[in-house]
């Protein structure tokens, strides 16, 4: 088939490969059966290659024990860090408190003024039926 000079190149290709199609309806082509044969024997020897590896089996995780279910409970370490800091400051403040701090103590809890009494409108009736 000669290219005309008035067909464009896609319909000049589509003839080219209709009258090719055209041409081999009807024969397909043969394979030999050894060449076929030698070709998935190598093919399942290279899937072969492409099994997973086994995994050695794990032991079962260990229980984290008290502390780490405390600490993950309260937040980690940096949550540590601030109740030791809380309590080291509460123990200080307990044992050796300042001067200010035992004057105000002594206003509220002394025996001459109460002012503040949480429970002073309250009457219990304990063991009464």
């Amino acid at each position: 088939m000669t290219r005309s000079d008035n067909m464009g190149d896609d319909a000049f290709l589509d003839a080219l490969l209709d009258t090719e199609r055209q041409a081999r309806k009807g024969r397909d082509p043969e394979v030999p059966p050894e060449l076929l044969a030698r070709v998935l024997a190598d093919a399942e020897s290279v899937q072969a290659g492409f099994a997973p590896a086994a995994l050695p089996e794990r032991a079962a995780a260990k229980r984290p024990g008290l502390l780490a279910q405390l600490g993950a409970a309260l937040g980690g370490w940096p949550a540590f860090a601030g109740l030791a800091a809380a309590s080291v400051c509460g123990l200080w403040i307990g044992i050796s408190p300042p001067e200010s701090l035992s004057d105000t103590a002594s206003i509220y809890y002394g025996d001459e003024t109460a002012l503040y009494d949480p429970i002073s409108g309250f009457d219990f009736m304990v063991g009464e039926s």
